[in-house]
């Protein structure tokens, strides 16, 4: 049974998000063609689309280059956008600028209702044209093959027909030249369905000679990853073939680009990079013609940048602000004279084991951190660090480290397929002072011309990042992952905030937003201490134009503070397979928006009382509507104290206003002042807007509306009593006066009633619930054990206290007594 309904299940997901029944949200499912060339104006489509389009916001390449001309700019600009009611779909006219980065560019699109999800376009450097393959395999033959000039970029379709589909492409080339290919499709998957088949996306790419012989074959690269990537030097005159295949054929049609041509591919730098602003001449290795030496100016800002060149992707590289240390050829070890350093070298030889010395202080703290699978290097790193003893020996292994976690690479909020965690980073503390040995190698015994790799050691740096609320293994969801404010309301992100490894952050803690949309600000209160999650408020005014930015939240430390370094990050899957990414798209900055008026206000109110440990505290919630808006509203606490519970999700009925959210705070809740706020959703999605209408027209898309109460301050104290008791005992037939004693911790006025909570099956409290005041030491609770009640031990007994402070009422749960029932005497 198991194995007939697990496909159909498989089906009805995959049926009803093609449908467009899934997500209400301005949702891009896809986008058509995956990639354009630059100096170009192109069309791209966004299929099953029900939005009019306001704005098309690309994010900026804030990939630093060598010549650090990235700022604001995208290389990348919508100039029209068409939407087709009927057909469910929004084309975009894009203008490409002839510089425009080739690789990857991420969007959202703008609506009434507020932003899309996430979509991403390729851009490639070469002119490009299109298969045509207007009838089935036209060109799945060399005798067919398309004829093509060099340096062209092809956009074709593996097709999902039940013979495996092959595209062949016929270029001519000379004796002694060099031809390059390199495809574009696993890292221009677009596939946001809940069960994709990530198989069909693998493709494998063939080169014949004139002859038909094959010449070379090529399925994933170091550097292309799962894409295929050749370069070779070509043996005779004559035209060479090119096919195109899939490593398994699975029959999903798949996009992809492939880029054939003459140009310079290298597959490595070496090294791997150099200081921060600096000059540095470098070995551009396996290109098939030979290596090349040039010279590049670093980046003046720290971190990884892509070395363009002629190719169509670029070569990673590093940025730091270290010196360069090069391994010393033919040298047993390399003699390294400081910390910081950046050391490099190239693992040439199977078995090859590359040693380093440095000089080190006892207990001092250092990052050491590997960098070369993250960069496309063959390489798969493992590291060691051996004291070097008086007589000059090596001595025990002190520190030995392969792969790393995501946080150890710091990768925040993602899931999947990351190259950086093959590469170690670990902090070390040396456990004495002078000389130690930095090995490095690789543990599958491989080498090669174009093995390199990249040590920084380091003391850590302070580094925070901010990232939004992350969901697992699932498409994302634009109401969460982008923030779009209605004019005249409020909308609160949850921020996550992770340390970067080595990082030694506390509190308190200021932040702030750069580049916010006019009529937008921003409030948040001060973090006192770092924690791993806080509330961001943004406001737009009620006359806020519609309008959209990229966005880049900062903290700061507070009170002259340690300084730091923030980083946004945001990491989102492309290709997921069975709800595990399999491509992931990270962004630096986040998108922000202002969409149609709510309809509505939430107003929660501060509770005039503390919340008191092992207590529970009611807050009304008010919903102030417009004459308009009467549908039904969903109320949920997304951010409260630690240790306190909230009411599960409430839905307030269509044309009421109020609400109750209900606290609990458990008795190690975290005492103090701490945010608190809810978040109101219409459970229906809303249209856009016609005619200045917010209620507007279906056919232009809708979006659950959402809107955020002020972030209030909730207390939590330690309750005004506690109640303990010693074991008691009752026949059956009989009646007790339970005793607790009652231990003061905090004053009070009034009387506060005491209910016993837990009584089994035949124990019933009896007579009124007795009282106690600020002065009571003791308060018994009458209970009567009737025939039915089971004979034993009974345990977990506990008290409810109702006090009424300032006409609210506090129910506190305290105390934990036993009661053992004993048979009725024979008489």
């Amino acid at each position: 049974m198991r194995a007939f309904i697990g496909p159909i299940l498989s089906l009805l997901i995959c049926f009803v998000l093609s449908s467009g029944l899934v997500s209400a949200d301005p949702w891009i499912a896809g986008v058509t063609p995956r990639l354009v060339g630059r100096g170009t104006t192109s069309e791209i489509v966004i299929d099953r689309w029900r939005h009019e389009a306001i704005d098309v916001l690309f994010y900026p390449d804030h990939s630093v280059g060598p010549d650090d001309k990235s700022g604001d700019q995208t290389g990348i600009r919508c100039v029209g956008t068409q939407f087709d009611s009927k057909k469910q779909r929004l084309i975009c006219q894009l203008e490409v600028e002839t510089d425009c980065r080739p690789g990857e560019h991420p969007f959202r699109v703008l609506t009434a209702v507020g932003l899309s999800s996430m979509g991403t376009v390729h851009v490639g450097p070469f002119p490009v044209i299109d298969e045509e393959e207007t009838k089935a395999n036209t060109n799945d033959t060399p005798e067919t093959a398309l004829l093509i000039d060099s340096d062209i970029t092809v956009r074709g379709t593996l097709s999902n027909s039940s013979y495996e589909d092959v595209d062949c492409f016929r270029v001519a080339g000379k004796a002694g030249q060099r031809l390059s290919v390199e495809v574009d499709m696993v890292k221009m998957g677009d596939d946001l369905r809940w069960n994709p088949v990530p198989d069909g996306y693998d493709s494998v790419v063939t080169i014949l000679d004139p002859s038909g012989k094959r010449i070379a074959k090529n399925d994933d690269s170091s550097l292309n990853r799962q894409d295929p990537l050749l370069s070779m030097k070509l043996p005779v005159d004559g035209d060479y073939t090119i096919i195109l295949q899939r490593s398994m054929f699975i029959p999903e049609a798949r996009e992809y680009a492939i880029h054939i041509g003459r140009f310079f591919r290298p597959l490595a730098a070496y090294p791997l990079g150099g200081p921060t602003g600096s000059s540095l001449s470098v070995e551009l290795l396996g290109d098939p013609l030979g290596p090349v030496s040039q010279t590049i100016s670093l980046p003046k800002s720290s971190g990884t940048f892509p070395l363009m060149g002629d190719a169509p992707s670029p070569l990673p590289m590093r940025s730091s602000p270290f010196p360069n240390v090069l391994e010393s050829s033919g040298e047993n070890e390399t003699v390294v004279s400081a910390i910081p350093v950046a050391v490099n070298g190239i693992l040439a030889n199977s078995d090859e084991t590359d040693r380093f010395r440095i000089t080190v202080k006892k207990s001092v703290p250092l990052q050491v951190r590997v960098w070369a699978k993250a960069l496309g290097s063959p390489v798969d790193p493992s590291i060691r660090l051996r004291p070097v003893d008086p007589s000059g020996e090596l001595g025990t292994i002190e520190l030995q480290a392969d792969d790393a976690t995501r946080p150890e690479r710091d990768i925040f909020g993602g899931q999947g397929d990351f190259p950086d965690t093959f590469d170690p980073s670990v902090i070390w503390t040396p456990k004495q002072d002078g000389d130690y040995v930095l090995e490095v190698f690789d543990p599958r015994g491989v080498g090669g011309p174009t093995h390199v790799y990249r040590v920084e050691i380091a003391p850590p740096e302070n580094i925070l990042h901010i990232g939004l609320p992350f969901e697992g293994y699932k498409p994302e969801r634009p109401r969460k992952t982008s923030l779009s404010v209605p004019r005249g309301s409020r909308w609160t992100v949850k921020l996550s905030l992770y340390p970067a490894q080595g990082s030694n952050i506390t509190g308190p803690l200021d932040f702030s937003v750069e580049g916010l949309p006019p009529g937008v600000r921003m409030l948040s209160s001060q973090l006192p201490s770092l924690q791993s999650a806080w509330p961001m408020t943004l406001i737009a005014d009620e006359d806020a134009p519609l309008s959209a930015s990229i966005i880049q939240i900062k903290a700061q430390p507070a009170e002259g503070g340690d300084p730091f370094v923030t980083v946004n990050q945001q990491n989102l899957q492309r290709v997921s397979y069975s709800h595990y990414p399999w491509r992931n798209i990270r962004v630096d900055r986040f998108a922000t928006a202002i969409s149609e008026p709510a309809g509505f206000e939430v107003i929660l109110d501060a509770p005039k009382q503390p919340l008191m440990r092992g207590s529970e505290l009611t807050i009304p919630v008010r919903i102030v509507r417009q004459p308009w808006c009467d549908e039904p509203l969903e109320i949920q606490c997304e951010f409260a104290p630690p240790g306190v519970g909230t009411s599960p999700a409430e839905i307030i009925p269509s044309g009421e206003s109020t609400a109750n959210l209900t606290l609990s705070a458990n008795a190690s809740a975290k005492l103090g002042s701490s945010p608190l706020y809810v978040m109101v959703t219409t459970t229906q999605a809303r249209g856009g807007r016609e005619n200045s209408s917010v209620r507007g027209d279906t056919d232009q898309g809708s979006e659950r509306v959402r809107v955020s109460s002020e972030v209030i301050n909730i207390e939590v104290a330690e309750p005004f009593v506690s109640l303990a008791s010693e074991p008691q005992s009752v026949r059956r037939g009989n009646k007790i006066k339970y005793r607790w004693t009652v231990k003061q911790l905090r004053p009070y006025e009034g009387q506060a009633s005491v209910r016993m909570l837990g009584l089994p099956v035949g124990l019933v409290a009896v007579g009124p619930e007795p009282t106690i005041d600020k002065t009571s030491n003791e308060v018994e609770v009458e209970l009567e054990a009737h025939d039915e009640a089971l004979l034993g031990l009974v345990g977990e007994l506990n008290c409810e206290v109702r006090f009424i402070v300032g006409g609210e009422d506090i129910l506190l749960r305290t105390g934990s007594g036993k009661l053992r029932i004993d048979p009725r005497l024979e008489k």
